[in-house]
């Protein structure tokens, strides 16, 4: 079963936008962002009941914005501290602070996501097992990420740029019912039937790449890829793809 409506998939996510912002600022102006994205996860981990084995899957809705920052040189290489607000829906919010250096055309890079979120029950009462009669799951974890990338300027107004990034993933459910499940119809194990609340933690390592657009103000998009076999990322996969403004 592929359960795509209500498992929150939560990244502490790349470094793209700190390190474009320190790449653009210049003495008149520093920059800041913005980041609205799309992920979609999944796993061969399963989550079982009496009748049902289910494999994971989540789609989540990412937002992210600056709220402040702190630019240094050293030797002439730009660096900065960051604190940033990322959001997800299904619903965490969370604050994140990033160290971002560069050294050249290299960037390299550290954060911590600080979430709490809310994951709403949505087992059905005419199903067994009895549903748990709860609202859903409150939760707070923490999210960390360290990896780099590079950008490359093609002419005065693209950036090219890759990135790595070895991150910790979460995913939540509250609880749910196989009317939650889309493909019903083509992919079943079994009756229908509530499904329990789970957390799910993972490390995985991403591929990245991203493109910048010099405008008024710079504008980026990036995408990026858990291979399910690469470095020990245990089957899990994840997509993620985004818009990033600076301002």
């Amino acid at each position: 079963m592929l359960n795509l409506t209500g498992c929150a998939v939560t990244s502490s996510g790349n470094m793209v936008g700190e390190a474009a912002s320190l790449r653009y600022s210049t003495a008149e102006k520093t920059f800041r962002f913005m980041e609205v994205g799309t992920t979609f996860a999944g796993t061969d981990h399963t989550i079982e009941a009496p009748h049902s084995d289910m494999h994971v899957y989540g789609f989540t809705e990412n937002f992210k914005v600056g709220l402040a920052s702190m630019d240094y040189s050293v030797l002439g290489q730009k660096g900065g501290l960051f604190l940033s607000l990322p959001v997800s829906i299904p619903m965490d919010v969370g604050i994140r602070p990033v160290f971002v250096q560069w050294l050249g055309p290299l960037y390299l890079g550290a954060g911590a996501s600080f979430v709490g979120g809310f994951y709403p029950n949505r087992q059905d009462s005419d199903l067994e097992p009895e549903p748990d009669n709860s609202l859903g799951r409150f939760d707070f974890f923490i999210l960390y990420n360290f990896g780099g990338g590079v950008m490359f300027d093609l002419g005065e107004s693209i950036t090219l740029g890759a990135y790595m990034n070895y991150e910790r993933m979460a995913m939540n459910d509250g609880g749910s019912s196989e009317d939650d499940l889309i493909f019903i119809d083509i992919i079943s194990f079994g009756d229908k039937e509530n499904m329990p609340a789970y957390a799910i933690r993972k490390n995985v390592t991403t591929l990245g790449v991203n493109i910048f657009v010099k405008l008024k103000s710079p504008v980026g998009f990036y995408a990026e890829y858990t291979p399910e076999d690469f470095l020990g990322n245990g089957g899990w996969q994840k997509y993620r793809f985004g818009v990033i403004a600076l301002y």
